[in-house]
């Protein structure tokens, strides 16, 4: 384990690092522009063969190789000087027309844009982007020594190599639950779009719809960690939108269709200090936003009337910065003494409120990975509050050397493995990608008629299980009480059965609830669970009149324990951000989480065009209460 004094070092450095970058990269000239020159090489890679470089198979030396047709297939060709040539075949939706492998997938967006399926099988080419200069350029994913790898070259700076995932086997289980693949949106804001993500704002390539929206509420703060990426002490400008912008950029997600956004997430900076904060709460409440909750550092949330105030006004969840148990964790990632009492305050306030709060921990390998486990244990023994964790490993801006990046990249692998020793549960049994829930939102949007959530995000974005938490204070994960593969996959039959017929009948419930009782594993669940009290609890995940209130008192404490691994430009990969379900409403348009604050970073020319100059004294500035 690194010493706190390194720790904090590699921390500061980061920070400066990033701060450099804001400070002395010029942003380009408008966002035509950017977007330009992010698609530049495009033409070089439209057909085959395309020159790169690539790690031999064979001595595992970066040598010169090229992308080839062979038949229907794609092959990459290595002329190693050591060990001579070689081919390998590389699963490909990028030269070849691949269609999905899933019964009733779109080919086609609603705008008519090609759909490229998810490639679930290792060797694959991916559309990346150049660490250095942000371009779009092709790269490859494949295997050695247990653990998944991209590498990719750019013709101004050369070779790039970053580990995806640790652990070979859990990437490769996630890749293959996903179901359908959809057509997008049907009125996408950019017309034409074809190099993503060169043409977001949202363009007609997109193929999920929101799970949940951001908007930033201010990039002012009342803390300064050295980690943050929406840091206005760092770019030098203040941008916070007013209340009349702020409903505006609400009105555009209640009007995306198929689906309109139901679930808003107001972010920052802090939202909190944000002059307006209640009353765009209570706006977006009477907008018919049916879950919305908050990313905050808690400091506001920590004083009991303004909690208080909070919940009248609408709040629902708090997405909590939480780095760790005690005092310790926040030297390294935070540096503000007290914050512990703080958490403590925050989490006894949402306790009295009825709010819940989601933890959310950023993960540094080698800083603060030692606090996954802890973090986990705290939330169990507050599970009556806490509903869920997100660890996000670290999203790494700026330059980084290939040495640093090694040493501190924290994968949905290492969590993974992390969360089962923590929990005593199994990796490789009990973890999997988001988008295995999709069909429970498509069950009961097709039961109820009412629209739901749909998690339809690409496998390698989040990673992990639900546990059901015990009166007793025991963890048991969903797959050793019921069987998750078998369960959603027949809950994606009934659905796409009812879907077929236009409406659900008698026999479709009947069938649901026989599906339950065919899956559930009575042996191995906490002794007072029973099927009926099993589904009423899966009800309460995505139902606040059953998951909250007098209503929560018949259901199973749940916890979620999951990953997010938010993209950078070292391991980006075109179709995530194609299929990304957190998405940014901006006065620049519908940005995807992972082109906003990562890869691409248009967040930068945002605020630019959006922002006032930087005064330090304002982020003294009291919110209007």
């Amino acid at each position: 384990m690194i010493e706190r004094t390194a720790a904090a070092d590699v921390i500061q450095q980061a920070a400066r690092r990033d701060a450099h970058a804001a400070a002395d990269e010029q942003p380009a000239a408008s966002m035509s522009q950017f977007k330009r020159d992010m698609r530049r090489f495009a033409s070089s890679y439209a057909s085959l063969p395309v020159k790169t470089l690539a790690t031999c198979p064979t001595c595992g030396q970066v040598v010169p190789a090229t992308f080839e047709q062979a038949g229907r297939q794609v092959v990459l060709a290595f002329d190693c000087p050591r060990c001579g040539s070689a081919r390998q075949a590389h699963h490909d939706a990028i030269w070849t027309q691949a269609q999905s492998d899933f019964p009733g997938s779109a080919a086609f967006t609603y705008s008519g844009t090609r759909i490229r399926p998810v490639i679930r099988r290792l060797p694959k080419t991916v559309e990346t982007l150049c660490p250095q200069c942000g371009a779009i350029i092709p790269g490859r994913c494949f295997v050695r020594d247990g653990a998944v790898l991209m590498e990719k070259t750019c013709p101004e700076h050369g070779h790039f190599s970053d580990c995806v995932n640790s652990d070979a086997l859990l990437y490769s289980k996630a890749a293959w639950w996903t179901y359908e693949e959809h057509a997008g949106l049907r009125f996408p804001q950019v017309a034409g779009g074809s190099n993503c993500p060169s043409d977001c704002g949202l363009c007609g390539q997109h193929l999920s719809s929101a799970c949940l929206a951001q908007i930033d509420l201010t990039n002012r703060c009342n803390m300064r960690c050295p980690i943050c990426f929406a840091n206005a002490g760092a770019t030098g400008r203040v941008c916070e939108p007013d209340y009349e912008q702020v409903i505006r950029q609400l009105e555009v997600l209640r009007n995306l269709k198929p689906t309109p956004c139901t679930a808003i997430q107001f972010t920052g900076g802090e939202p909190t200090i944000h002059p307006d904060f209640l009353r765009i709460v209570s706006a977006a409440r009477d907008m018919g936003f049916s879950h919305i909750q908050i990313a905050t550092n808690g400091l506001r949330l920590a004083e009991a009337n303004f909690a208080a105030q909070a919940v009248a006004a609408g709040l629902h969840t708090l997405y909590l910065q939480f780095d760790g148990v005690g005092e310790e964790p926040y030297r390294q990632t935070r540096n503000f003494p007290g914050i512990w009492d703080k958490k403590l305050a925050v989490i006894e306030n949402c306790r009295k409120t009825g709010m819940k709060i989601c933890l959310v921990p950023t993960v540094i390998k080698g800083v603060n990975d030692d606090q996954v486990g802890e973090i986990f244990r705290f939330a169990v023994a507050n599970a009556d509050v806490i509903s869920a964790i997100s660890y996000q490993p670290v999203s790494f801006t700026g330059r980084i050397s290939s040495q640093e990046l090694s040493l501190r990249r924290y994968t949905l692998g290492d969590l993974a493995h992390d969360i089962a020793g923590a929990s005593g549960a199994s990796a490789l049994r009990d973890m999997f990608p988001l988008s295995i829930v999709l069909p429970l939102a498509q069950l009961l949007e097709a039961l109820t008629g009412d629209t739901k959530v749909r998690p339809s995000c690409h496998p390698d974005c989040a990673f992990g299980t639900y546990f059901l938490v015990s009166p007793q204070g025991k963890a048991y994960p969903f797959p050793q009480v019921i069987n998750v593969e078998g369960m959603f996959t027949d809950m994606n039959r009934i659905a796409a059965r009812i879907a077929a017929r236009g409406r659900a009948n008698w026999l479709d419930k009947w069938r649901t609830v026989r599906m339950f009782k065919r899956h559930f594993n009575a042996k191995d669940a906490p002794p007072d669970l029973t099927v009926k009290r099993f589904i009423r609890s899966l009800m309460g995940l995505v139902d606040k009149n059953v998951g909250r209130g007098e209503g929560e008192k018949a259901t199973y404490k749940t916890l979620l324990c999951a990953g997010m691994h938010f993209q950078d430009r070292h391991n980006y990969d075109v179709e995530r951000a194609k299929r990304c379900v957190i998405l940014y409403s901006t006065p620049s348009g519908v940005f995807p989480f992972c082109a906003y604050n990562c890869g691409p970073q248009y967040r930068a020319i945002v605020e630019r065009d959006y922002a006032g100059l930087y005064v330090p004294n304002a982020q003294q500035t009291e919110a209007r209460t």
